[in-house]
């Protein structure tokens, strides 16, 4: 006949709090955005230089200002950049070549 295992006791504490719950991100228009964890806006005297989206769980969006804006996109330790400045330029020949290859992926 098996036998039962034995009970051991939890070596979690008895009085442990559950971690607290963040707010929800919203945008100024008051739209909740989901699987954001988090917007870091750096500001300089003329304006916005840097803006860091950070998405769950490992993903990070970064896009630059200045006379030649760029927009990076990675995950944890991979990542892509390409400036934003011109027709034809870096970033649009990305675009194109995802939704080539990639169309389900298109949004129009």
């Amino acid at each position: 006949m098996p036998t039962k295992p034995k009970k051991t006791k939890s070596t979690r504490p008895a009085n442990r709090q559950p971690a607290p719950k963040r707010p929800p991100l919203v945008t100024s228009r008051g739209v909740r955005v989901v699987g954001v964890r988090g917007i870091e806006v750096t500001r300089r005297r003329d304006g916005v230089e840097c803006v860091v989206i950070s998405l769950a769980p490992h993903y990070t969006v970064v896009v630059t200002g200045g006379p030649k804006p760029t927009i990076a996109l990675g995950y944890t330790h991979h990542a892509f950049a390409a400036e934003a400045f011109e027709l034809n330029g870096q970033l649009e020949q990305v675009i194109n070549h995802v939704r080539k290859h990639f169309p389900k992926l298109r949004v129009d």
